[in-house]
């Protein structure tokens, strides 16, 4: 299926850019280059380029990198069917980074390094702190990354010329630090709840993610004059026994309460044992309920439950790419849920796919990087424009937008931003 509008070109520069662009022929036999009369002629250079995929296909984010797999292979496949790019068809070589380690990283990045087959990297995400994207870029290997994006501008802003291969598509967090205290504020001003003592007790894991997010909250509480009522920390990987932590929880009856820990299964037991006796308090979670695993582990016990998004699917019915992603993932999967994950790394390879396209030698890996670092698309997660300074994605409305939701009725309900809201915010059932 040919979608020319799902990459839309920008202003001037960018429009100078893709002029040579040309659409994808439907066909289904091996490498195709535009003859000059318009018709599809054979490459003899043509061949098939490997991709790599970072991922945790094993450990406690396991559900996320069956979504950055299931991404990948519906991008390649779609590319494939479409006659390839630049007369070039494409090949996912996929490595687990099972729970994160280094160890585990590591093996896999020299796996993909070492590999001359490999052209380039497509990853939600890897490593707990990005240490990866050095690698690649000496190994000057394509490197496209969503999460960790604090790290991800830690190493980047340093040096920008250094890294010309590796780009983020997610924007900084900044905003997951600000967003919820927003709309709590707000939420209060409408008086869609009452705030009894303008308290927060945060909970986080043991990790950068969960660590910058939960600094970021507490500071922007205080900033508008909340106490922060306690804090705990966590060990990073699997938690089943929240019970000391709600207890403090109980004692310090907060009006909010933030569980940063990412991980889908940490976040759903945190969440059936909170309600065997809940305080009166909004509940938000950072990430895990966008899985589709949150839900299936909660069912009936995630309604109320806010979250947020900054690298997911759009789900506005007016917004044609991510409309064409939903229809498209129902088909190839069987469910109109497009995983978050899967969000990132089919975004990733059609920009990897559009910059291969205009650079035509999958080998010039900086001209490719130099490529995708001027490119302004609209992709399934917004529109994807780069910072140069620090090579994310630019944050907003307008661009990727901070999606907060609410379980409502057993589904996601989008509540923000109101340019694609669906719905409003509600006192979950607990505080009613």
């Amino acid at each position: 299926m040919d979608r020319p509008s799902f990459l839309r070109s920008r202003p001037p520069v960018v429009a100078a850019l893709l002029a040579a662009v040309t659409t994808l022929a439907a066909c289904s036999s091996g490498a195709t280059t535009e003859a000059g009369d318009g018709q599809v002629a054979a490459d003899p250079a043509g061949k098939e380029i490997q991709i790599g995929l970072l991922a945790p296909l094993t450990g406690g984010s396991a559900s996320d990198g069956k979504g950055m797999l299931q991404g990948a292979e519906l991008a390649i496949k779609q590319l494939n069917e479409r006659g390839g790019v630049a007369g070039h068809t494409f090949k996912l070589k996929s490595v687990d980074v099972q729970g994160q380690s280094n160890d585990a990283v590591t093996k896999g990045v020299q796996t993909l390094i070492d590999d001359p087959e490999i052209k380039a990297v497509i990853t939600g995400y890897a490593s707990t702190s990005n240490f990866e994207i050095d690698e690649f870029a000496a190994a000057e290997k394509v490197y496209l990354i969503g999460g960790n994006t604090a790290q991800t501008q830690a190493i980047i802003e340093k040096d920008p010329a250094k890294y010309p291969t590796v780009w983020s598509i997610t924007p900084n967090y900044d905003a997951y630090g600000v967003e919820p205290v927003t709309l709590a504020l707000k939420w209060a001003d409408q008086g869609l709840w009452k705030p009894r003592s303008k308290s927060v007790f945060l909970v986080r894991s043991d990790n950068p993610y969960s660590e910058g997010i939960a600094d970021g909250l507490a500071k922007e509480f205080q900033s508008k004059g909340w106490k922060v009522a306690g804090q705990e920390k966590v060990p990073f990987g699997a938690v089943n026994d929240w019970g000391t932590v709600i207890s403090k929880i109980r004692s310090a009856d907060p009006d909010f309460i933030v569980n940063t820990d990412y991980q889908v299964a940490n976040e759903a037991s945190f969440m059936q044992q909170f309600l065997q006796n809940p305080t009166k308090s909004l509940v938000f979670m950072q990430y895990g309920p966008n899985q589709p695993q949150f839900f299936e582990l909660t069912k009936q016990k995630a309604e109320g439950v806010l979250f947020n998004n900054l690298a997911g699917l759009v789900p506005s019915a007016g917004y044609a790419p991510a409309a064409q992603l939903q229809k498209d993932w129902q088909a190839a999967y069987g469910t109109s849920e497009v995983d978050p994950q899967g969000v990132l790394t089919y975004v990733e390879m059609m920009i990897y796919a559009e910059a291969l396209r205009q650079v035509g030698d999958p080998d010039d890996a900086k001209a490719i990087g130099t490529a995708i670092g001027a490119s302004d698309t609209e992709q399934a997660s917004g529109r994807i424009a780069f910072d140069p300074a620090t090579h994310l994605a630019r944050q907003g409305d307008d661009y990727v937008p901070l999606q907060s939701f609410q379980f409502q009725d057993e589904k996601k309900v989008l509540i923000a931003p109101e340019k694609y809201a669906s719905g409003t915010f509600r006192l979950p059932p607990w505080m009613s």
